[in-house]
């Protein structure tokens, strides 16, 4: 086996292990603003008395804060301008939320399920809907992650570091 295979081989691992990390802080920080959210939703229905549709937005709304500051500062480490971030991570909860608000109305009307199941059925989608599109464009600095930024500096620095080697 020739080195520079044996590097790639070794990065491709990393990579790998990079990405398995963002995935469980993304799904750790969803899990948690979508507990939040059934729970907002729970109180607000048993305890306000209002209707689903208001608490489920306003449930939304403050799952929407938990959610960009977890993966802003902890899952995507604060990458770029936070303005841009949460203006895309709104795009993307907005789109996620009128999933959710579709998904909600139709198993309610539907009668399938009570508006509490309802409720966790369709707040249970919109994590998987945001991770990726938050991998893939949200979170992104100047067209690349932070992840691939510090890789591509760590690799440059290596190669400075060879290139004086006698």
């Amino acid at each position: 086996m020739s080195h520079g295979f044996m590097i790639k081989n070794r990065y491709r691992n990393l990579s790998f292990w990079r990405e398995l990390v963002t995935a469980t802080r993304f799904g750790l920080v969803g899990i948690a603003a979508t507990s939040v959210h059934i729970v907002v939703v729970w109180l607000v229905l048993n305890q306000a008395g209002s209707n689903l549709f208001s608490a489920n937005t306003l449930a939304f709304a403050i799952a929407f804060g938990i959610s960009f500051l977890g993966n802003y500062i902890w899952t995507f480490r604060s990458p770029g301008s936070p303005r841009r971030a949460m203006f895309r991570f709104f795009l993307i909860s907005g789109s996620a939320f009128l999933v959710n608000t579709l998904i909600l109305t139709f198993l309610v009307h539907g009668g399938w399920f009570s508006p509490m199941m309802s409720a966790i059925f369709s707040a249970a989608v919109v994590p998987a809907i945001t991770f990726f599109a938050s991998r893939l464009w949200g979170f992104k600095y100047n067209g690349k992650d932070l992840d691939s930024v510090n890789a591509e500096m760590q690799n440059s620095t290596c190669d400075k570091e060879k290139a004086l080697e006698p």
